[in-house]
């Protein structure tokens, strides 16, 4: 009974709030049960990666799909579902059902000559996309990337096409940053992959053509790429654009809270001030259990996951919001 109250004590002294930003590794491996770090990236890696495509062009159903599919990694794909005649049966069954993630490029990739029309194209070009897309719930997030037009047809303000992207859920991706056009190489794409491992980032890369079409890159250079990222997947998490960015946003304000830690449970409170209703992807959290835990059951409302212990730590996935985690001995 003694030795259980000085357990209880010991873990008492050590209840805090424990984040990404001052919780690292090592603190969690020398501190007491209960003590929670929030990774920086999904399943604790370094960096995370994503793979754009623009255009929904004929030499990504060819020669990028098949490739993406045989490792496993998903691609974000710009799309403009009313130019013909691109944008095919393929892109509105096969792809989606195959993982990939459609992202708006506009309807018909035109521009648009004023204020109006700029919102009836990415209006028209989400509601296609939600259709074709397995499982869709609204509202939710999608990326947006401007499509490369003439300048006399784009020449709106940044604040009027952020007000629009505000009102239709839609994540700008970023500056442009191509294949073919800033990365002529594939050992010029995978110095882009280690850079974002060294920063802790989430890069990217943008494609048009890859083996065939406009702007292409050739197929042996995107392939060296793939396999780069395949070699440091211990390290980087390949993902979409939309996954990425609500990770990163829920991590920017998570805080993990021990509620209560014995020799036999461990009860958290995981917390975000990310809207719920948009950013809904789990956080990875590793957590400091008892040194007689070899394995631990999660459980978090209706959701129950079985996880190993490696030193001394559990590392599992949890969703921020009211419901506590638990973590029992198995």
């Amino acid at each position: 009974m003694q030795t259980v109250r000085a357990f209880e004590l010991l873990v008492a002294a050590s209840l805090a709030v424990c984040t990404a930003s001052v919780c690292g590794a090592a603190v969690v491996a020398e501190a007491a049960p209960g003590a929670t770090r929030i990774a920086p990236w999904k399943d604790d890696k370094k960096a995370a990666f994503l793979l754009m495509f623009d255009d929904n062009m004929p030499s990504h159903v060819k020669n990028v799909i098949p490739e993406l599919k045989k490792r496993n990694f998903t691609g974000t794909f710009y799309v403009n579902p009313g130019k013909k005649p691109f944008w095919t049966a393929v892109w509105e069954k096969d792809i989606p059902a195959a993982g990939m993630v459609l992202a708006n490029h506009t309807m018909h990739h035109t521009g648009a000559k004023d204020l109006a029309g700029l919102e009836e194209e990415i209006r028209q070009c989400s509601e296609a996309i939600n259709k074709v897309t397995p499982n869709c719930t609204e509202p939710r997030l999608l990326s947006f990337g401007t499509p490369g037009v003439n300048k006399d047809m784009w020449q709106f303000s940044k604040e009027q096409l952020s007000g629009l992207l505000g009102k239709y859920h839609l994540i700008d991706r970023g500056p442009f940053m191509g294949a073919a056009i800033h990365y002529k190489t594939g050992k010029d794409m995978a110095a882009v992959v280690d850079q974002a491992i060294a920063k802790g980032s989430a890069g990217y890369i943008v494609f048009h053509g890859v083996g065939g079409e406009w702007i292409s890159i050739p197929l042996p250079d995107f392939i060296e790429l793939l396999d780069h990222l395949v070699a440091r997947q211990d390290q980087v998490w390949v993902t979409d654009h939309i996954s990425a960015h609500k990770y990163e946003t829920e991590r920017a304000s998570a805080e993990a809270r021990v509620l209560e830690a014995t020799e036999k449970q461990i009860k958290l409170g995981l917390t975000s001030k990310a809207d719920a209703q948009l950013y809904d992807y789990p956080l990875t959290l590793v957590t400091r259990v008892p040194a007689a835990w070899q394995k631990c059951q999660v459980v978090q409302g209706t959701k129950k996951t079985s996880v190993a212990v490696v030193n001394g730590a559990a590392r599992y996935d949890a969703l921020p919001g009211a419901e506590p985690i638990t973590l029992q001995a198995e």
